[in-house]
């Protein structure tokens, strides 16, 4: 399955709780914006702390490169540059959920800052934004991850 076609069916707003990478509990907030002739999504994503603290801010622009390959182009606050990331994987589990992992560099390069960002999207209407990373030298893992429901089903949001 296409990330970017299963997304285009249902732009809009997200909202749910994560945990970031030093177990802080916070409030997701994701818009899927489509682009020019539904081509290419934004996403917009926030991470806001229980006590009202922005601790992430990214916007990411979901499209095919030149090579047809699905890419993410995330801006965030913690990096001060543009990391492309190319589609890895993409598996549909037994439910229909599609699991799609887009990746900046091999996981095992312990030279380079390195980061998986990974988007569920369950038929039920559920999406599951999460970033793995390892900064030179270090493990690589996964650090925060938000599980978010759409707005308008916010009644249904994870706790």
């Amino acid at each position: 399955m296409n990330l970017l076609t299963t997304l285009l069916r249902t732009p809009g707003q997200y909202t749910g709780h994560g945990v970031n990478h030093e177990g802080e509990r916070f409030h997701g907030a994701l818009e899927v914006q489509p682009l020019v002739n539904n081509s290419a999504l934004m996403l917009h994503y926030t991470a806001t702390r229980e006590d009202g603290v922005r601790v992430h801010s990214e916007a990411t622009l979901l499209a095919h490169n030149a090579a047809g390959m699905p890419c993410l182009w995330p801006v965030m606050a913690e990096l001060p540059f543009v990391l492309p990331h190319t589609e890895t994987s993409n598996t549909a589990q037994d439910d229909a959920t599609l699991v799609v992992v887009f990746s900046s560099g091999p996981r095992d390069n312990m030279e380079a800052f390195r980061e998986d960002i990974t988007i569920e999207v369950s038929p039920n209407g559920r999406l599951r934004y999460a970033h793995s990373w390892g900064m030179p030298g270090g493990v690589f893992a996964q650090r925060s991850s938000c599980d978010l429901v759409r707005a308008t089903d916010s009644h249904r949001a994870p706790a």
